[in-house]
């Protein structure tokens, strides 16, 4: 690095006296270098960086070859960051299956939303189209009703003249079987008005 710094101070001298040059080149000039300052400021870290790097591991390496309490709690850290590593990458693992099961749900959920909204547009048209036969169903279920309301009256009207005759005649119905079965299956029919 030394050499390098040394190699750029030849060079700044050297262009120094070759060339001068006016203010507005030195300005036109300026970024290009500052460029190349930030670029080799940026290797020099980088390198001092990755020197240290090398330089511990290769001190943890000797200590973990001696045989001393201090290279065994080494291993037992080192030991400890592999098995803390390894679980991170499990759980990594794991958390990424269950984001893609998470996004495989919310597709099919987006899925059944689409259908369900066309299904309800089906239905809202089939609502809205009307039966060709309809009015003839509605008449048939109106008569129908009409019908059962005359036989409803007409049930009401015999069990009242059925209760009528057991009290006019004075007879014990709780006595005679059939006349009980009778009586206690008569039931009232509400009329509607």
């Amino acid at each position: 690095m030394s050499n390098l710094c040394f190699e750029m101070a030849v060079q700044l001298h050297a262009g120094k006296n070759k060339r001068s040059c006016s203010t507005s080149e030195a300005e036109r000039d300026l970024p290009d270098y500052v460029s190349e300052l930030e670029r080799i400021k940026t290797i020099h870290f980088n390198s001092t960086l990755a020197l240290h790097r090398m330089q511990m591991w290769r001190a943890i390496g000797e200590k973990l070859e001696q045989n001393d309490s201090e290279a065994d709690m080494l291993k037992a850290v080192s030991d400890r960051c592999m098995a803390l590593c390894s679980h991170v990458k499990q759980l990594q693992k794991e958390s990424k299956d269950l984001q893609d099961e998470i996004t495989e749900i919310q597709k099919k959920r987006l899925e059944m939303k689409r259908l369900t909204h066309e299904k309800m547009k089906e239905m809202e048209e089939l609502k809205k189209k009307e039966h060709p036969d309809t009015e003839k169903y509605k008449a048939a279920l109106e008569k129908g009703q009409a019908n059962l309301e005359k036989y409803k009256k007409m049930t009401v009207m015999t069990q009242n003249v059925l209760r009528g005759m057991f009290l006019a005649c004075r007879v014990n119905w709780l006595d005679d079987p059939e006349l009980r079965n009778i009586a206690m299956t008569l039931e009232d029919f509400p009329i509607s008005d």
